[in-house]
């Protein structure tokens, strides 16, 4: 549906895969299981894990984000397990870190494929055995949280690269929900487009715009490559740009404007290509796994494995 209140409130979407992204939090969610939201730059992770935690029983406290791309060993571990009185220069007060301000909440760790390898051990001994010391401090402190990790990279291949642990992904990675780019989510795009519109336009006190047929075809055609947070962008300048009035092309910037459309296919490729990729995450959720992916799916195991076979015939040209 367009609209849903409470935790999923943000997660506007029609589509299939968005349908699917809302039963999932709604069955995980209110577990205790560690999970890890994968998806593009854009498309809303941290909204998922913060609708995860909303939905559990931890929900009545704050969820506790913390960003760790690009930030240095030292100071990254600081800011997660603090630190005592003059425990380095400069040091004049102690200080409780995001573990500690989690306490009986979730610790959503953001960008968790950027963590150095040292940061990644002293993270693993941590949530192994929910024990950590203060910097400047000897005595164990005891957390209780839950771990919501996030990442737009493929951590398996990080693994197999050497440049992740693999106990450390194996540790935080209960389960996996997926955040589908928003070029694979259909009309979702004129759905959030309407909706970034009227946002900004109620904070102006201007009524919204409208968005004409050639303005409609523009954002639809267009491939999206900063997903959501792109299009919140476009439709705030748009709100602007076209105050109480409908949208044009001439309206739209530059990279819109200049973009080439997507060409539709047939609705053969189109169906085609919507069961491929069913079929892929469905085989990706179940480890490759045949009979579990078949039965997830609602068809045989000799039916799925015809369509993988298909599937690569037709990738080959065969």
């Amino acid at each position: 549906m367009e609209c849903e209140t409470g935790a999923l409130a943000g997660l506007i979407g029609r589509c299939p895969a968005m349908e699917r992204l809302r039963r999932d939090i709604l069955q995980f969610g209110p577990t205790d299981l560690w999970m890890h939201v994968f998806g593009e730059t854009g498309t809303g992770k941290e909204m998922v894990a913060r609708a995860l935690h909303e939905v559990s029983p931890r929900g009545r406290k704050h969820i506790v984000p913390v960003n760790v791309a690009g930030v240095p060993d030292d100071l990254l571990l600081t800011e997660l397990f603090g630190h005592a009185r003059g425990a380095f220069t400069g040091a004049l007060d102690a200080r409780e870190g995001y573990v500690a301000a989690a306490e009986g909440s979730t610790l959503f760790i953001d960008e968790i494929g950027d963590m150095s390898t040292v940061a990644q051990r002293r993270l693993l001994r941590f949530l192994e055995g929910g024990e950590y010391r203060r910097l400047g401090e000897t005595s164990l402190r005891r957390a209780d949280i839950r771990v919501i990790s996030a990442t737009n990279v493929d951590l398996d291949r990080r693994v197999r690269e050497g440049r992740f642990r693999g106990d450390l992904l194996f540790r935080l990675r209960d389960e996996t929900i997926h955040v589908p780019p928003l070029r694979e989510r259909g009309e979702d795009v004129l759905l959030l487009a309407r909706h970034f519109l009227r946002a900004q336009a109620a904070r102006r006190g201007e009524a919204p715009p409208t968005l004409s047929r050639e303005a409609e075809a523009a954002l639809l055609g267009y491939a999206w490559p900063g997903n959501v947070r792109q299009l919140q962008k476009e439709m705030r300048s748009l709100a602007v740009r076209a105050a109480g009035r409908e949208v044009t092309l001439e309206d739209l910037s530059r990279d819109l404007r200049q973009a080439p459309a997507r060409k539709p296919g047939t609705l053969r490729a189109a169906l085609r290509q919507r069961e491929s990729e069913l079929l892929q995450d469905a085989l990706d959720r179940n480890g490759g796994i045949q009979a579990r992916a078949a039965a997830e799916l609602g068809i045989t195991r000799q039916a799925l494995w015809a369509k993988v076979r298909r599937r690569a015939r037709a990738s080959q040209g065969v």
